[in-house]
């Protein structure tokens, strides 16, 4: 099975440059701060990107995107370095609820499918402020990073089937790259915990050949000039350790942290994360990290921030942001965390 992957890994999609903010210096690290779901604020010095920011969804019945809550995020997150770019993976509401709101607040440009574009536009942004990607484009952030968009696939349940690679909403993942000072780190970044003949099978849509998923990953990696990324954020709504079986050995991988939990059963920013993530619930995905010498590496309440650089990526305070957002300075709450109603779902028999 590993020699079909690795096979089929080697079919790539063509790109396209966009042009972005300038940056003169490397640095030495990158700040990213976790919010939730697949919500993630990326900071190189003076530039910021930010990666779905659905901060309204399940806060109201029916969901609504809240602009009053987007506005008090980002002030809450912004020390300086503003939003430049923004990347949402797919149009569900749990990813993209709030991207007109973003946008607005923001004054940035907006990069995800044709859908979500259009779905935006419908609800008043500006044509010109989203661009819709189709998977293999580079986008400059900065001088020093870049986003390389991947033709992904999206989750399935243990009773669902993808129909051979082809069901299912169109989704993105992307590959970061930024010079720092001691050389060029790499991350990527996927709000799908698909596993399975998807994977490895090519996306036709009228008639045009996106590719294979990892192919179309393989292809990022390569044209990003890495040999894989140690970071790895992804999953893990439903049978990520397929992925992994695969993303670990062949990418390089050395931590995977966990996104895309949270999501279900509760999600209101101002509470706090509403259960823990228990690695034990996904014994599968423990067995193959183990067996690839990988650990994990997992957020404990809404807005826990990290440093990446050359050396590996380590937690950081982030008192003033949660404070803030009336979160604590350390550990879950306010709210009394119950268990995870996603359990026993995250890992199939046939996975």
């Amino acid at each position: 099975m590993r020699n079909t992957l690795l096979a089929a890994a080697l079919i790539g999609v063509a790109g396209l440059p966009f042009s972005g903010p300038a940056q003169a210096e490397a640095l030495d690290s990158v700040k990213m701060t976790w919010f939730g779901i697949t919500n993630w604020y990326y900071e190189f010095g003076d530039v910021g990107v930010l990666v779905d920011g659905a901060v309204s969804f399940f806060t109201k019945e029916p969901a609504v995107s809240d602009p009053a809550l987007v506005e008090r995020v980002y002030k809450a997150l912004d020390k300086g370095a503003g939003v430049d770019k923004i990347f949402i993976g797919h149009e569900h509401g749990d990813h993209s609820i709030d991207a007109v709101a973003w946008s607005e607040v923001t004054g940035a440009p907006i990069y995800t499918s044709k859908v979500a574009c259009d779905a935006a536009v419908a609800k008043g942004l500006p044509e010109d402020m989203c661009h819709p990607v189709y998977g293999g484009e580079t986008i400059d952030v900065s001088e020093t990073t870049k986003v390389h968009v991947v033709r992904w696939s999206h989750s399935f349940r243990c009773d669902a089937s993808s129909e051979g690679g082809t069901k299912g909403i169109e989704t993105f993942g992307f590959l970061f790259t930024t010079e720092t000072t001691e050389g060029k780190i790499a991350w990527f970044i996927s709000d799908s915990g698909a596993g399975g003949p998807e994977l490895v099978t090519n996306r036709i849509v009228d008639g045009v050949d996106y590719g294979a998923p990892l192919g179309n990953l393989v292809k990022a990696v390569r044209d990003a000039g890495v040999d894989g990324f140690p970071l790895w954020q992804g999953g893990p709504e439903s049978r990520v350790v397929n992925q992994a079986r695969v993303l670990l050995p062949v990418f390089n991988v050395k931590t995977f942290m966990p996104q895309h939990f949270g999501a279900r059963g509760g999600y209101n920013i101002l509470d706090g994360l509403h259960y823990a993530y228990d690695p034990d619930e996904m014994p599968k995905m423990q067995k193959v990290l183990k067996d690839y010498g990988a650990s994990s590496l997992f957020p404990i309440n809404y807005f826990d921030a990290y440093d990446y650089s050359a050396a590996g990526v380590t937690p950081i305070e982030n008192a003033e942001v949660k404070a803030a957002m009336g979160l604590p300075a350390q550990g879950p709450g306010p709210i009394e965390q119950g268990p995870n109603p996603r359990s026993g779902q995250l890992e199939c028999t046939q996975d």
